[in-house]
């Protein structure tokens, strides 16, 4: 087994292979994607051999084919066809300790997810579940559960959910954050910044807000996927609203951001954002509500009314005192430091050494 870097605690677990149907960063960027590649990562890094073996994401541009790749020392496969077939091969290559699975594109349905567990139980190898997102895996996985050596997610909202609706445990390891949402600079910068403008996201809150009391201030929406092949920051202004690309440079938005609005209107898994914008000394104002509890805490500012625009609206003026928003900059500093790196990595490790 590869040396473990100083200070990493060693792992049983010697070859760890992901197995998804879905794709693999940076195909497409959303929180589960960004959260398996940045624990991948990590895990590679602390002497542990990792493989990923996905398939390609539906509806993006044609550059994206069947293909294997190396990224930040993980090693990556992703198929268009014979999924399973394929899967029987690299599992016959590796010979993984452990698979980790997670949730599943949308076009994926319960014969498949049948089929890679059949697979599994033939080679007899120990399978954890990662659950960034109740649906569909909750189904897909409903009867297969008891196939599962291990549950994990990322909140305590969503390991009480998993609970209420298996009647068994999912131990919780929260998102750590990527050093590419690190930026070089304290400074503010103009926007109220507002990631995922879609409906259940609070698109309308937002948008009573850029038109209402705030017509004087800049809001930054940013796109909450990205293209593999864009690359940089692409800013397009309308009104006092400036539409961002999705970007690998996410410390660039960052960068440009003043206060980070999170007005979901559903029940959030978890919230990664919120991490960012805290490692970034942004304050944070969002809905009390999911995951939320767990990512934002006592480390921002939860709204209670999250569907009343004037609640927005009023903390937004709050966070506009200098004085309170150092409060909850200073806060959410305080509030980071239990979702260090090295913590939520030894967890998985001890979660993956249980089972080998």
């Amino acid at each position: 087994m590869p040396p473990g870097r100083c200070g990493d605690p060693v792992s049983a677990v010697r070859r760890l292979l992901i197995a998804n149907h879905r794709w693999w960063y940076p195909t497409l960027v959303n929180g589960q994607d960004v959260a398996n590649h940045e624990f991948a990562r990590r895990l590679a890094r602390s002497g542990v051999e990792v493989r990923v073996h996905g398939m390609v994401a539906p509806l993006v541009d044609g550059t994206t084919r069947q293909r294997s790749y190396f990224t930040d020392g993980v090693k990556v496969s992703l198929v268009q066809s014979d999924f399973i077939r394929c899967l029987s091969a690299t599992i016959e290559d590796f010979r993984p300790d452990v698979v980790m699975t997670s949730s599943p594109e949308g076009a994926c349905g319960g014969e498949d997810i049948h089929r890679m567990m059949s697979l599994f139980d033939h080679y007899g190898i120990p399978v954890v579940l990662y659950v960034h997102t109740l649906h569909p895996v909750l189904s897909l996985f409903r009867t297969l559960k008891d196939q599962l050596a291990a549950v994990v997610t990322n909140s305590n909202y969503m390991a009480e959910k998993i609970t209420e609706t298996w009647n068994r445990r999912a131990e919780v390891i929260y998102p750590v954050p990527s050093s590419r949402t690190f930026r070089v600079s304290e400074q503010s910068g103009p926007f109220i910044t507002f990631f995922n403008p879609l409906p259940h996201k609070g698109l309308h809150i937002v948008q009573e807000l850029v038109s209402g009391r705030f017509k004087h201030r800049s809001f930054l929406f940013v796109e909450g996927f990205m293209e593999p092949e864009s690359y940089g920051v692409a800013l397009v202004r309308s009104g006092n609203v400036v539409h961002a690309r999705r970007s690998p440079d996410v410390a660039a938005v960052y960068l440009m951001t003043n206060m980070l609005l999170i007005p979901s209107q559903w029940e959030e898994p978890f919230g990664r954002v919120a991490l960012e914008a805290m490692y970034n000394r942004i304050p944070v104002i969002a809905s009390n509500t999911g995951g939320l509890k767990d990512s934002v805490g006592s480390g921002g500012l939860l709204i209670d009314d999250f569907t009343s625009v004037d609640a927005w609206a009023d903390a937004i003026e709050r966070m506009d005192d200098p004085v309170f928003r150092e409060e909850i900059v200073n806060a959410g500093s305080r509030h980071i430091e239990m979702f260090s790196v090295e913590q939520q990595i030894a967890q998985f490790k001890e979660v993956f050494d249980r089972l080998v």
